[in-house]
Order: C-alpha cells, then structure tokens, then sequence
C-alpha cells in the first residue's frame, strides 16, 4: 500500500513537472513570436536594413531599374513613383516548369540547369538606394493606413501612398545574362491584383518583354 501511494505521488510530480515545463515551453515560444512580429511590423527601413539580409547585386538593380525606366515618372512626386514591398518574395514552384517550357534556342539546357540553381525561397531586403523613382514600403508604413478613421483599406492607402503597391521576386539570369526571369505580385484594389512570371530577353543592349506566364487574377 506504501509503495502504491509513493509511485502515485511520483507520478503525480512528473506530471506537474512536464506541465509546467510544457507551459514554460509556450510562454517563451509565445514572446519569441510577439518580439519577431513586433519588430518586424514597427522596425523602420534602416533597422530592418540591420538585421535582415539585403539584395547586393548590382546586375539585379541594373535589370529593374530598366525595365521599369518606361513606366516611370519624369516628375519628383513621389506619390507617382511605383510602390514595391521592402521584401522580395519567394519563387513560386511554377518557375520550374516554366523554365523547362522554354525553347531550347533561346535556354539551352545548361542554362536551364543554371537559371533553376538560383531559385531563392527566402526573402531579402530591397536596398532602396540602388532603386531609382521606387518608393520602397515597409510594414511599419503599411501600418500607417489603420491609424486612420476610414475603414477602407485601399482608399486610405491611396491617400498615403498614391496608386497601387507590388512585389518582386529577385531576378534570375542565364549564364551570359541575355536572358531574365522575375515573379510580380502587383495589388492597387481589392479586386484588381495579380501575380505573373515575365520572362525577358536582352536585344541590341536593352531588356525586351518576351512573354509572361498569370499565376493568379483577382
């Protein structure tokens, strides 16, 4: 009876101790979550630029400041300058099919293989000073749009921010660079987003649209 009672106290403290060590194990993974939520919603451009790791390559702002020169606004409005998220996203699992659509003439299979190995699933940091005419927003900014008393999302983001905002993933290059890949994510209303895969071509020294593959339309 003795050595019942005393196993029952045992297991009785056991399971207090992984209880609590369970609780323990929330409280800290809970305030981890809080702490990386916080700092990523309220961290301004140049905190975020600290911690997080920034796109460096010279060729990549090359490519996008050109292909979007023709669009660009002459004026120093910057309500008129395009809106892209401070973060690039990541390649979508479609990009691999697409790249193995590809004519052999213009990607051969080396290529091919090559374009594939820089699929990055991580997201990094635009470096907005190497973007030109580019008002680069971050979730503190976008943060900015529920501090105000209209309910609208799109129509408070306007306000701020002029017309809509995009996303770009990081372009990928053949071997000799004549060939450029990008995803977009582009959202100026509640129905009026999309998500595309554009595929571009360099002729005569200047980046050419080639084709473009919709992923989503809303």
């Amino acid at each position: 009876m003795k050595i019942f009672k005393k196993n029952k106290r045992k297991n009785y403290l056991t399971n207090i101790f992984i209880i609590s060590l369970g609780f323990f194990i929330i409280v800290i993974f809970t305030n981890h979550i809080y702490k990386f939520t916080h700092n990523y919603i309220y961290s301004s451009y140049a905190e975020l630029k600290l911690n997080k790791e920034v796109i460096s390559e010279n060729e990549v702002y090359k490519f996008l400041n050109e292909i979007y020169s023709e669009n660009a606004s002459i004026e120093n409005d910057s309500l008129k300058f395009r809106k892209l998220m401070c973060f690039s996203i990541p390649h979508s699992e479609t990009l691999v099919n697409l790249i193995d659509e590809l004519p052999d003439s213009i990607v051969n299979i080396e290529n091919k293989i090559h374009l594939k190995n820089q699929i990055c699933t991580k997201t990094k940091l635009w470096d907005k000073d190497q973007l030109k005419k580019c008002w680069v927003l971050t979730p503190s900014d976008l943060k900015k749009i529920e501090e105000t008393e209209n309910d609208d999302y799109w129509e408070n983001y306007r306000k701020l921010f002029g017309s809509g905002k995009s996303s770009n993933s990081i372009p990928i290059f053949n071997k000799s660079k004549t060939v450029a890949i990008i995803q977009i994510e582009s959202q100026g209303d509640y129905l009026l987003g999309h998500e595309s895969i554009i595929v571009y071509l360099r002729k005569n020294g200047k980046w050419k649209f080639y084709k473009e593959e919709l992923l989503w339309i809303s």
